[in-house]
């Protein structure tokens, strides 16, 4: 078996052999570069995407969606991703046969290879990474012989989420649309106007005998969240000249924007199928998220609809984790989406009309922050763990930066969602504090009383806010540790394992709950407590239920050092990767697709279950900097994690069964000092050789 190198993306289950690859391609296949495959998908939901955090479409879709772009009332519509018909859907419809597809995911771009009459044809899809307006479709033709093919662009029917009409004047060659959105979010909210300016489809194109011509076509979208009204004609006009004046370049610029992107990330050697599912799943988030966009992630990616658009705690709590490891530009912008909206979980609370005060965040939220969640669903109104959970999220990347002016900023929602705490316990008569009626994370329960996990972030969430309100040298609210200390938190001291909420009694359980406790939340408990809350909740849990659980699971056992138990929820952590593209099933039999809650969850068992990983400081130990534990996963002989930051420095982490090492990258003039153990890494001396055991990272 072929070992992988830097992008370890191989189609062992795509492509039967190299044969029946194009030649030029098979170098990038087996250096694992590139997803190919001689079919489509039958079914269309595990279609490739291209996207680039503003802009996304399912390949051959046609739709396309621009992030923060939605229309419909907040719960009644409710608010959803506005469609945007597609420009780039083109397909030639005279192809002779087509020879092969390709995802090629350290590129980001989509091709198809076909011929016609003794032509080759190339086409490719992306949306450019540093130019977020455009997205593009190209088909080049080599022919020895004068050619005509047929273009047809699939639209699809008219948006019933923008009102569209056609612009006046158009430049030559283009057709300009432009329309708002029909339903605001909020009755004080407004619509979203929103320009398309695309590089027309003729009927047909000739291209002469021994030629190789290549046909852009261009589509740059501009909305009123990004350019002044007024002037949103111009923006859009301005942003396709741009890319018309750098056609020639527009692709490479392209493909070295997302080279930067990939200086993070995570190689496994010798396990060709799981290298695959690690860098299908990163590309899915990062394909999905932008640092100068902050409209976050949501369960189906940027590309979908799926549930709606909207954004929960699958964001901070699934995929947030590895953006702050190795990502933190991008984490910082999932977290001034929360931050952008305070105003809504504000509003959220009162509500509610029972005395709540602060940040209480919406369970789905869309473009204002208030509450999405349809008015059909309970949990809108009940799961209440994710304004803990968005804290918890802080946490994570304060102690991996240490970046005081953003703490500063972020104050105000770290003591709001506090104060929300504080306002929603409830006096058990007994000298403890308890939260009822809500909807724990397995959401197969309702109305409960005293979720432990619930219970546990609201303390954790006030138990920051002190911290940080010493650290900015204010003078915290006494009663926010008074009512961490007071909030209960169930426990069996029979059975010596957490009930998931008071009076539970066995029931089967949605997905991962109690588990969470010892990771990520890192509740500090005996090993042998971690123990039997796994294994009596493991036996509990849907079968059928999302995928991220299993990488919990997996989490779990690594750190209780039994990694024979964590090989078979690993596997299912990662199942759901859908041939051929690396696409994400929500579930076993189908859901949401692009699911990429469920690659976060892969991802963190990944990093945090062979790696062992840990951000010290959440353990409340006093510890500063990332804690190590790394187990190699079956069949695999190397582990890399690339370009991870911590503390204004940037730095790899390699180890095999017998050697660990970490490599200093940079550091910002900033940046803490660190330290592998004893060991000072320097730019003068910024490699550590040890043995491949437990230790520190850490200032």
């Amino acid at each position: 078996m072929k070992t992988c190198a830097a992008w370890c993306v191989v189609a062992t289950f795509v492509v039967a052999s190299l044969a029946d690859v194009p030649s030029d391609w098979a170098a990038r296949v087996e250096a694992g570069n590139m997803l190919a495959a001689t079919a489509l998908p039958s079914d269309s939901a595990y279609m490739a995407t291209v996207g680039n955090g503003y802009l996304a479409t399912f390949v051959n879709s046609d739709t396309m969606y621009v992030a923060g772009v939605y229309n419909g009332e907040a719960t009644t519509g409710p608010s959803h991703r506005a469609r945007v018909p597609s420009t780039v859907a083109i397909a030639v419809t005279n192809l002779g046969s087509v020879e092969a597809y390709a995802l090629d995911l350290e590129r980001a771009v989509f091709y198809q290879r076909s011929s016609l009459q003794g032509a080759s044809i190339e086409q490719r899809w992306y949306a450019h990474r540093s130019m977020p307006a455009i997205i593009v479709h190209e088909i080049e033709v080599t022919t020895n012989s004068t050619v005509t093919l047929k273009l047809k662009l699939n639209s699809g029917s008219a948006s019933k989420d923008i009102k569209f009409q056609a612009v006046a004047d158009p430049p030559a060659g283009t057709t300009f649309v432009q329309g708002s959105t029909i339903t605001p979010e909020t009755s004080t909210s407004n619509t979203t106007q929103v320009a398309v300016l695309s590089t027309s489809v003729p009927a047909t194109v000739t291209v002469s005998a021994f030629t190789c011509t290549t046909f852009q076509f261009i589509t740059a979208v501009r909305t009123s969240l990004d350019s002044d009204s007024a002037q949103l004609l111009n923006a859009t006009v301005a942003a396709y000249q741009q890319a018309v004046s750098s056609q020639m370049d527009l692709l490479d610029t392209h493909i070295a924007a997302w080279r930067d992107v990939w200086q993070s990330g995570m190689e496994v050697e010798g396990d060709l199928e799981l290298a695959q599912a690690i860098n299908s799943s990163l590309y899915y988030i990062l394909s999905s998220v932008r640092a100068d966009w902050p409209y976050s992630l949501s369960p189906g990616s940027l590309s979908s609809n799926g549930y709606n658009g909207h954004v929960f705690w699958d964001c901070e709590t699934w995929m947030f984790p590895t953006l702050a490891l190795f990502y933190p530009s991008l984490a910082q912008s999932v977290l001034q989406y929360r931050m952008d909206r305070m105003g809504g979980a504000e509003a959220k609370a009162q509500s509610y009309n029972k005395g709540y005060s602060g940040t209480m965040y919406p369970w789905e939220s869309a473009f204002t922050g208030e509450e999405t969640c349809p008015t059909w669903a309970g949990t809108g109104q009940r799961e209440q763990h994710i304004s803990g959970d968005v804290s918890f999220a802080a946490q994570e990347y304060w102690y991996l930066t240490h970046d005081e002016v953003w703490l500063k900023s972020a104050w105000p929602m770290i003591e709001g969602i506090a104060d929300f705490w504080v306002s929603r316990v409830e006096d058990s008569g007994n000298g403890t504090l308890a939260i009822s009626d809500v909807i724990p994370p397995d959401e197969y329960a309702d109305h409960v009383v005293n979720s432990v996990y619930t219970n546990y972030v609201a303390r954790l969430s006030l138990e920051f806010a002190d911290y940080c309100a010493r650290l900015l040298g204010l003078r915290p609210d006494p009663l926010f540790l008074q009512i961490a200390a007071a909030l209960v938190l169930p426990f069996d001291d029979a059975a010596q394992r957490h009930p998931e909420y008071d009076g539970y009694a066995g029931q089967t359980i949605k997905q991962a709950d109690v588990v969470l406790l010892g990771y990520p939340l890192m509740m500090m408990m005996p090993s042998s407590v971690r123990y039997n809350d796994l294994v009596y909740y493991s036996a509990r849990t849907d079968p059928n239920g999302p995928a991220m659980t299993y990488g919990m699971h997996a989490v779990a056992w690594l750190e209780l050092g039994m990694p024979d138990n964590a090989r078979a929820p690993f596997a299912q952590s990662y199942a759901n990767v859908q041939p051929p593209f690396g696409v994400w099933s929500e579930t076993p039999s189908g859901g949401t697709s692009n699911f990429i809650t469920g690659a976060g969850g892969f991802l963190q068992g990944v990093w945090a279950g062979y790696g062992g990983l840990r951000i010290s400081a959440l353990r409340g130990d006093g510890t500063e900097g990332i804690a190590l534990d790394p187990v190699l996963p079956p069949d695999v002989h190397t582990v890399t994690y690339r370009g991870m930051s911590l503390l204004g420095n940037v730095f790899d982490i390699s180890f095999n069964k017998d050697y660990l090492y970490v490599t200093l990258k940079s550091a910002t003039e900033e940046a803490e000092v660190l330290y592998v153990g004893d060991t000072m890494l320097t730019t003068e001396s910024p490699q550590f050789k040890g043995p491949c055991v437990t230790t520190s990272i850490h200032p």
